[in-house]
């Protein structure tokens, strides 16, 4: 059975990509900041907590192995705190920012890769955001925190490309967050619209660079993982974008 770890599989996305591995057959470790008893699907896999802003924590973890070794690694651990709508968030929310969601996961993937044995080969797949090709001033610090992450998931993939592991990043447009669609529901309740057409309008409003109506479901969020890892060693290095062009059409 093929063993699979998700970093950041409490909630969203991280548990839908670890429900759906397991449900396909891969055996599943996932990890979170929430205790086990909050999050609603912990029973689909083997659930971890791991708290990415505690580097003690991070440094056991480490030492462990994750308890692999394992055949993929989805990296989807991420944190918002300093997008509080101010501009110039605090320095100390920001030296946050950019430990939990670009320093520690260099410091964690390149720990569990370097414990990966050679005979058996490893695909590391990070989950990346689009926000690292445009920003607002709300947004910045958390944008560059996610480049800074682009950087060094580029970086590993270099350094092990002589090992039997594959490093390649899925770069994510606007998800269905429960919140996000909490959030769309009320606003379509209040004006008597569908909520189909708050996303809409939403997504053309707040993202006009976005070639796509609709948010990306976690389904083709999945495939996308799964396209990666069935790649093998070919996947090393590479980027796949699922967020509707936003780069712009020569990048």
């Amino acid at each position: 059975m093929k063993r699979a770890l998700v970093i950041g599989a409490s909630h969203s996305l991280g548990s839908a990509l670890a429900g759906r591995l397991a449900a396909d057959g891969w055996s599943v470790t996932g990890t979170g900041r929430r205790p086990a008893e909050e999050v609603e699907d912990a029973s689909a896999f083997d659930y971890v907590r791991l708290d990415l802003s505690d580097n003690a924590e991070v440094e056991r973890f480490v030492e462990r192995a994750g308890g692999g070794p394992y055949d993929l690694i989805v990296h989807n651990a991420v944190t918002y705190g300093a997008m509080s709508g101010q501009p110039v968030p605090e320095l100390d929310a920001l030296e946050t920012m950019f430990r939990v969601n670009a320093l520690v996961p260099y410091r964690l993937l390149h720990g569990l890769l370097a414990a990966q044995p050679a005979d058996r080969h490893c695909n590391c797949v990070v989950i990346n955001s689009d926000s690292i090709y445009h920003s607002t001033p709300q947004t910045a610090g958390y944008a560059a925190s996610k480049a800074a992450l682009r950087v060094l998931t580029a970086s590993l993939a270099t350094l092990f490309r002589p090992a039997a592991v594959s490093v390649a990043t899925l770069l994510l447009g606007p998800l269905p967050d429960p919140k996000k669609l909490e959030n769309f529901q009320q606003v379509a309740d209040r004006h008597g619209v569908e909520a189909a057409e708050v996303r809409r309008r939403f997504l053309r409003k707040a993202n006009p660079w976005y070639v796509i109506d609709d948010l990306i479901d976690f389904d083709a969020c999945y495939r996308s993982v799964a396209y990666l890892a069935d790649l093998g060693p070919s996947a090393n290095g590479m980027m796949c974008r699922l967020d509707g062009g936003s780069a712009g059409s020569l990048i």
